[in-house]
């Protein structure tokens, strides 16, 4: 297929083009910066264009003869809900929308689990027993955040231009996704604690942390998976979590640095009372319309080695 990826320098995005790439489909990405990883401005079957999301001519002009839109890039900005809906929510409700009228059959959205980021805000929801346990993607939205807000009301205007027109529209909510630099030159996740934990370990600082703290961390390779298997069917108006099937603690992650590292840290768990039972988001649907359920176990080996090859 022909298709037109957006974030495709980015984290997540850059692994996804290079899940695309492997299974045989030409990508076109649009990026704020066409050099920002320069290794994929040589790569075959793939254009790079500079075209930031706000340039609404840019983005037409790119969609035209594209079979499928996967919009990956997110243009944060959580000051007010007036600048998050101008930068991100209108810009990726026009693309979906021009998609539609060039012709594009299929456009999958990257929300977010932000988007259902109320089930944080209930009173003590991580010690509350009677809190919600599984989250399903049919769960009420009822955002406590610009980010959230945005994230939820993209996904509404989307699955309403797929009633509306013969698109195809799908929707994945990635959670903590991590992972190595998918090509040299290219980025890990954004948020910095997984460097953190091995940067204290490494010069054996003490870790504190939270007893019962973690999510169902995902690797980037294994949901890039989830975008080219999303792509490749032909479901309709669905919406996945990429999140894998476990929960795992920020201190698992912690004692493995400490081990890698052969560190002398002293390991501090703070009890706050958090239930042991995490809140979990349901991955059934992955498991079922796909086959994949993922451990993030070994891809958290690799990626505080990583960490600890790149600190010393």
């Amino acid at each position: 297929m022909k298709v037109l990826l957006t974030g495709g320098t980015g984290f997540i995005g850059s692994y996804v083009l290079m899940q695309l790439v492997k299974q045989g489909h030409d990508v076109t990405v649009l990026a704020r910066n066409a050099q920002k990883v320069s290794a994929f401005t040589t790569m075959k079957n793939v254009e790079v264009l500079e075209v930031p999301m706000t340039d609404f001519e840019g983005t037409k002009q790119a969609l035209q003869g594209k079979d499928a839109c996967i919009h990956v890039a997110l243009n944060y900005n959580d000051e007010s809900g007036y600048e998050m809906l101008m930068n991100d929510t209108a810009p990726s409700v026009f693309l979906a929308s021009e998609a539609a009228k060039a012709g594009v059959k299929h456009f999958i959205y990257t929300s977010s689990t932000a988007a259902l980021d109320n089930i944080y805000s209930l009173p003590d929801p991580f010690v509350n027993s009677a809190a919600q346990d599984v989250i399903s993607a049919q769960t009420k939205q009822d955002p406590q955040s610009y980010y959230g807000a945005t994230k939820a009301a993209v996904e509404n205007f989307l699955l309403a231009i797929g009633s509306q027109t013969d698109m195809r529209v799908n929707i994945i909510r990635p959670g903590y996704t991590f992972g190595n630099p998918v090509v040299e030159g290219a980025y890990t996740q954004p948020d910095s604690r997984f460097k953190d934990i091995v940067q204290a370990a490494v010069s054996g600082e003490k870790l504190e942390l939270i007893k019962h703290d973690g999510t169902q961390f995902l690797w980037g390779g294994d949901i890039a998976k989830i975008y080219t298997a999303v792509l490749e069917g032909n479901m309709q108006k669905k919406v996945y979590f990429g999140l894998s099937n476990q929960f795992t603690s920020w201190e698992f992650i912690a004692r493995e640095a400490i081990k890698q590292s052969k560190s002398s840290s002293e390991l501090i768990i703070t009890d706050l009372g958090w239930n042991e039972k995490p809140i979990l988001f349901d991955v059934s649907d992955i498991e079922k319309d796909f086959g994949f359920s993922f451990s993030p176990h070994p891809h958290i080996e690799e990626h505080v080695a990583y960490y600890i090859n790149l600190l010393t």
